[in-house]
């Protein structure tokens, strides 16, 4: 798990730029609503690494191996695939928010997927 959090830090990374969690409004200026965009995905990251514990813990030592890959190459790919939703507002105000809301969809998707695996033997 302490590989999934590394390999998740650039991501809060960019989560966290511009403003914090204690700013959020969504109905309020552009940095609040930011604010907001990077606290529902940190939530999201949350739950996530819950579920993938719990499901890690039903599974033989082989399945274990086999979900640990797979998570990997998922957190490989989704900063990509969302710095590539969101390059039409790369470098402003409105940046932040399509990114980290892309960020939350894929990870909230991903904390649903990783049920399939629950109590898998092979």
């Amino acid at each position: 798990m302490a590989t999934l959090a590394l390999l998740a830090g650039g991501a809060r990374a960019a989560a966290d730029a511009g403003a914090g969690a204690d700013d959020c409004d969504p109905n309020g200026n552009q940095q609040q609503m930011n604010a907001c965009a990077a606290r529902d995905f940190r939530a999201a990251d949350a739950a996530l690494n819950i579920r993938y514990g719990e499901v890690m813990k039903t599974l033989s030592t082989q399945m274990r191996t086999a979900l640990r890959n797979e998570q990997r190459a998922w957190l490989k790919g989704r900063d990509p695939a969302c710095k590539r939703a969101s390059k039409a507002n790369e470098g402003g105000s409105m940046w932040p928010l399509v990114f980290n809301s892309c960020l939350e969809k894929s990870t909230r998707k991903r904390t649903a997927e990783l049920d399939r695996w629950k109590g898998r033997e092979q």
